[in-house]
């Protein structure tokens, strides 16, 4: 029984689980989330600076050795978040409202799986996201970011993914 048990304990341990995936997703969105919020209350400058600056940090952070998690869209701003090949079907279909869930969860090579989450376009995304983005803002994304294909954004669209890599 003793074996059994420490057995199940490994496996579990080695393993990451659809739910612990989810979870690491969370905890990226959030601590983004939190980032944005502090570089918003002195300034939306401040905010894409910290983002610029933070969100890979925070990314690496929050990926554990068995699960990998980060944000991608097919209009992104940052170079480093472009669709990894197993991704592109699955959010053409949620753009063309194919997947109603809120999630959808893909095998991958071996034992390995994917989730993709959308990112909805919230009312504090607008101001870097949307069609009137302040000009000095818009001035600093270029800087950052020159090749920037992530405005133009209405409320409640889906602007993103947040994804995890699984065993």
């Amino acid at each position: 029984m003793r074996v059994l048990i420490l057995s199940l304990f490994v496996i579990s341990s080695v393993y990451a689980s659809e739910k612990q995936a989810l979870g690491q997703i969370k905890k990226l969105g959030m601590s983004l989330k939190s980032e944005l919020q502090k570089g918003m209350k002195k300034s939306p400058i401040d905010a894409l600076k910290a983002c610029n600056i933070q969100a890979p940090i925070i990314q690496e952070k929050v990926s554990t050795s068995n699960i990998k998690v980060g944000r991608v869209s097919l209009k992104n701003r940052n170079p480093n978040n472009t669709p990894k090949p197993w991704m592109k079907s699955y959010i053409q279909d949620f753009h063309q409202g194919k997947i109603k869930k809120g999630y959808v969860v893909v095998s991958l090579e071996g034992k390995r799986k994917g989730i993709l989450k959308p990112i909805k376009t919230m009312p504090l995304c607008l101001k870097c996201h949307g069609s009137d983005i302040d000009p000095k803002l818009a001035q600093e994304i270029g800087k950052r970011y020159p090749s920037d294909k992530a405005k133009g954004y209405k409320l409640g669209q889906i602007r993103g993914f947040f994804w995890a890599e699984f065993e």
